[in-house]
């Protein structure tokens, strides 16, 4: 008796080990201390304090973008973040409070009843950033890429002046991906 109990007691063992393995994303309500960049922000939590918060699978322009395969100007990429960075200012604002959820040091900023990720991506001020090559990453990856290509078609946000150095951006951040995300 006393050995099928302990039978009964590792094989349920063995089973919970598999169903708590995966871990869920971190959530705080967040009051938003501070805008970066357009994809990166500071923010500030009760329960966690002070935190970083990168857009999970999105990226903007930054200072020092330069594409190996094609050329954008310090005049432009200076003009695109302005114009990112205002978007981002007219849709998030400093010390209200959203909802954040951190997967493997990623967030998701919660604005109201949206994401902000998909937000700025279907409003073509950001591209999609691929990095995560896990099967959860996926369905959130094709939604961005989906909304990306609308944005695109229909030149909304920065794909409107600057088509050219958002395809730029595209690519270079996809030839870094290829590089970087390990191979199953």
């Amino acid at each position: 008796m006393k050995k099928r109990i302990i039978v009964i007691v590792l094989v349920f063992a063995f089973f919970c080990v598999g169903a708590f393995s995966y871990v869920a994303p971190l959530n705080f309500q967040v009051l938003l201390k501070h805008i970066y960049a357009p994809t990166l922000f500071s923010v500030y939590s009760k329960d966690a304090g002070m935190l970083y918060c990168q857009l999970y699978g999105v990226a903007g322009v930054s200072k020092d973008f330069k594409g190996d395969g094609c050329e954008v100007s310090k005049k432009s990429v200076k003009e695109m973040r302005h114009f990112a960075l205002t978007y981002t200012q007219n849709k998030i604002f400093l010390e209200q409070q959203y909802r954040v959820g951190y997967v493997k040091g990623w967030c998701f900023l919660q604005n109201g009843g949206n994401l902000f990720n998909y937000e700025i991506v279907r409003d073509g001020y950001a591209v999609v950033q691929h990095f995560d090559a896990t099967a959860e990453a996926q369905g959130v990856m094709a939604d961005l890429e989906e909304l990306e290509a609308i944005a695109r078609e229909e030149k909304r946000g920065l794909w409107k002046e600057w088509e050219k150095e958002m395809n730029c951006l595209k690519v270079t951040l996809g030839a870094i991906a290829k590089e970087q995300i390990p191979k199953e």
